[in-house]
């Protein structure tokens, strides 16, 4: 070969070598120079290889193979201690060990570690003595040039990389020629989160013909933040990298800040931060600064919600960055004419963090109409958002219903970050339609509402400000559809949060909307359901005062109020003035709502429980029995409404001494209500406790004895010390247990019964009076006969002021001071 023929293959070689330095370095390169020109003598006379300078012309070194093997040397000096990915290793390893022609695709949302996995892996391989490479899969041209450079280093001819290069020839093939007659060697493509970086011509990354192909010569790792199979085909295999579990967390947030605290408050900042590793490193390298403001686990958690952006968002890489890094995933949806996933994770993030928001809010048509979208985008973007992380798929639903879904807490607070009165609304919005769609009445629907109870809370959370006046409106009805389940399901305390927080978000609406009063009616109904009855007469009076001003009196709202007036007062035992009050609403509700509507029929149940009371039972009976018919025909025969009626008409018999008719009716509501409510619901424990009455009655003292001691656990648990069935409870216990004659026992009792009752219900209260008679008969069985007296001469004034002399508890006060002043004769 001649001179000249030599300096032209030279030039040939150097001149693809300069291209393949300028794509791993991802930039344009520069054309070589043409071949046979001649070469400028260096300073000494000496010829020198042609170079490849940056932009401003500095001289860089020509490529070799060692530069190239470089540039693919995987970054593992950012690998920190590993937690929690045992198996994870494990099994990449043994894939490693023995590849099955498959690729591994460990996917997960953005943050989760799949780098950090990826680099545990490389590490391993690299002290197992085998060859491994690291590419970035986050730009096409990067890629490319990356690619051909490891086929270089490979042997591949350079000619034929630079017709790769020119798209003369089949890149992959290039390299696959290359990478098959090697062997256990490691290939990682790092950051693959668009699948279209790794399109090659037209083979796409699942097409298994492109870069990604099916070997077993070694193994390909990708990590990306696409969970769909369908996106790499059956040569790919996804490896799912959930988030860590808090004890793992924990363990890197003190590796990261040892100082910061104990594992505990390390484990419950973990748990803040949802298992979330990026999140992991931003708090502990936070807390590892002497300069930080906070400098333990505990002041960061505290700080976490006010200051969130600031704690979760200081990088200058938006991959590392807790607030930035979804932006990137969204981004990339929106490259792919998938914008609508934006708006459409904004609006999920406004409901519960981590619990699954089911198919009752994932309603396609409000959501779309909320955010200005066909049905069919909204599920492209529940679609989109599920490939790429920044969704979960929920508990596997119902056959007939849509899946559901759940957001990270993270990605919701980062996203919450740009909430919007347009987002916040449709959140909203959906909210009330997935309340108004169930019934607060129908046991089978309680466990959707409790479903539901978390976003509600999350909406509640939203600021004011982020709101207008609609989604505020929206927000307070789903409050006061839910406070209405929750009273009806037995969770008597638990509307007592809610409403207090939907006052003060929904304040700006003004206190007369009739969603604020409807809000303040439900609090009210908390109080009087605990058994607070002075305050909650305090509230229904306010409220009522402002229906009949703003709503009128013949408005449902204005009646509903009236109603639970009148049934405060049969509580608080005032007998008469309870009586004219259910009458007067009564009527009204006959003729605005008619004769046969719930309210009206729950109405006329107080009213009779008020006949019965002032001792008019067999009136009282004969009105329950028609109740019961019209409520079963109407509501159904286990509505709650219809089996309250049915425990009424049990207490009335027991009112007139049939206690065996009682005793089945109760045995009979006990069943129903235990398999309709649970063994917990305030209703079931009512029931059990009214049959130990009667078994009382009956003589069967020990049986009832031991029924009202579970009863009564119960209770204490569900309803406190000072509620009136807890307080109805212990009084029965205390008759079961004088029947049994251990008299002191029962004595001390009935006394804590009403010195409890006195204070909570008021010394003329019936139910007082019924204690205290118990306790003038604990009294004489004790031979205590004067103390007897004086109490039954006490009780009798009273009650023949409060009652009337014809009341049959005042009857029953009458015969037993005369037979305790007989007795002495």
């Amino acid at each position: 070969m001649d001179l000249v023929t030599a300096l032209a293959v030279v030039g040939t070689v150097a001149g693809v070598m300069s291209v393949v330095v300028a794509l791993v370095q991802g930039r344009q390169p520069r054309d070589p120079a043409p071949v046979g020109d001649p070469v400028p003598p260096s300073a000494n006379g000496a010829r020198r290889a042609p170079s490849l300078t940056t932009p401003d012309d500095s001289p860089r070194p020509a490529l070799t193979a060692a530069h190239v093997a470089q540039a693919l040397h995987p970054p593992t000096g950012r690998l920190g201690q590993i937690h929690g990915r045992r198996d994870a290793l494990e099994l990449l390893n043994s894939r490693l060990a023995a590849p099955d022609g498959h690729f591994q695709v460990l996917a997960g949302m953005g943050g989760a570690g799949k780098t950090t996995l990826a680099l545990a892996l490389a590490e391993s391989a690299e002290r197992q003595g085998r060859s491994v490479w690291w590419v970035s899969a986050t730009e096409e041209r990067s890629l490319l040039g990356s690619l051909l450079g490891l086929a270089l280093t490979l042997g591949a001819s350079p000619a034929h990389v630079e017709e790769a290069r020119a798209g003369v020839r089949n890149a992959a093939d290039v390299l696959w020629e290359r990478l098959e007659t090697e062997s256990g060697w490691l290939l990682v493509f790092d950051n693959a989160d668009d699948t279209g970086v790794l399109t090659l011509g037209n083979a796409s990354a699942r097409d298994g013909s492109g870069w990604l192909r099916a070997t077993q010569a070694g193994l390909i790792v990708v990590t990306s933040r696409v969970k769909d199979q369908g996106d790499w085909g059956r040569h790919g295999v996804l490896v799912p990298v959930p988030c860590l579990d808090s004890a793992a967390g924990a363990r890197i947030l003190q590796d990261l800040a040892p100082h910061a605290g104990s594992s505990a408050e390390a484990q419950t900042l973990a748990e803040r931060l949802g298992g979330l590793p990026l999140g992991f490193h931003q708090a502990g390298r936070y807390l590892g600064s002497p300069f930080a403001l906070e400098r333990t686990f505990t002041s960061y958690l505290a700080a976490l919600d006010d200051r969130f952006p600031l704690l979760m968002g200081q990088t200058t890489d938006p991959r590392s960055g807790v607030t930035q890094t979804w932006e990137v995933s969204l981004d990339s949806l929106a490259a792919q004419g998938r914008a609508h996933a934006r708006p459409l994770l904004r609006t999920l993030a406004c409901f519960a963090p981590s619990v699954d928001i089911t198919s009752t809010l994932l309603d396609l048509q409000v959501l779309g109409d909320g955010l200005g979208l066909a049905d069919m985008a909204v599920r492209s973007g529940l679609e989109a958002l599920l490939s790429v992380g920044l969704l979960e798929l929920g508990a596997p639903p119902d056959p007939d219903e849509v899946a559901s879904v759940a957001v990270h807490p993270l990605v919701a607070a980062a996203s919450r970050q740009h909430l919007d009165v347009h987002i916040a609304a449709t959140a909203a919005r959906a909210l009330q339609v997935a309340t108004g769609r169930l019934r607060s009445d129908a046991p089978e629907d309680w466990p959707v509402w409790l479903q539901l109870l978390p976003h509600v809370r999350s909406l509640l959370g939203l600021p004011p400000a982020a709101l207008d006046s609609g989604g505020l409106a929206a927000i307070a009805w789903a409050v006061v559809s839910s406070c209405s389940a929750l009273r009806w399901s037995g969770a008597w305390s638990a509307p007592e949060t809610l409403t207090s927080d939907a006052l003060r978000q929904a304040e700006s609406l003004g206190p007369d909307h009739e969603a604020v009063l409807c809000i303040r009616y439900q609090r009210a109904l908390a109080a009087l359901y605990q058994g607070r009855l002075g305050e909650a007469e305090s509230q229904l009076s306010g409220i009522l005062t402002a229906q009949l001003n703003t709503l009128g009196p013949d408005h449902p709202a204005t009646l509903a109020t009236r109603h639970e007036a009148a049934h405060l007062l049969v509580e608080q035992g005032r007998l008469a003035e309870a009586e004219s009050a259910c009458r007067d609403v009564l009527r009204d509700q006959l003729r605005v709502l008619g004769p046969e509507h719930p309210e009206t029929l729950a109405t006329r149940h107080w009213l009779l429980r008020v006949v019965g009371e002032r001792g008019r039972c067999a009136e009282a009976e004969a009105g329950y029995r028609d109740l019961l018919r019209i409520r079963t025909r109407v509501l159904g025969p286990e509505h709650p409404y219809t089996l309250m009626t049915y425990n009424n008409l049990g207490l009335q018999l027991s009112y007139q001494g049939r206690f065996a008719e009682a005793e089945q009716m109760y045995s009979e509501l006990v069943e129903t209500r235990l398999r309709v409510f649970g063994s917990n619901h305030p209703y079931t424990l009512q029931a059990r406790a009214n049959r130990a009455s009667v078994v009382t009655e009956l003589g069967r003292v020990q049986e009832a004895e031991e029924e009202l001691r579970e009863v009564l656990a119960a209770e204490l648990r569900v309803l406190g010390e000072e509620h009136v069935n807890v307080l109805d409870a212990r009084y029965e216990l205390a008759r079961a247990v004088c029947a049994q004659g251990r008299h002191q026992e029962a004595e001390e009792e009935l006394r804590a019964v009403i010195d409890v009752e006195n204070r909570v219900l008021g010394p003329e209260h019936h139910l007082v009076g019924d204690a205290r008679l118990a306790l003038s008969k604990s009294l004489a069985s004790q031979g205590r006969r004067e103390e007897a007296i004086i109490e039954l001469q006490e009780l009798l004034d009273l009650q023949t002021r409060t009652l009337g002399p014809d009341n049959q508890r005042t009857v029953a006060t009458r015969d037993s001071l005369a037979a305790a002043e007989g007795s002495g004769t």
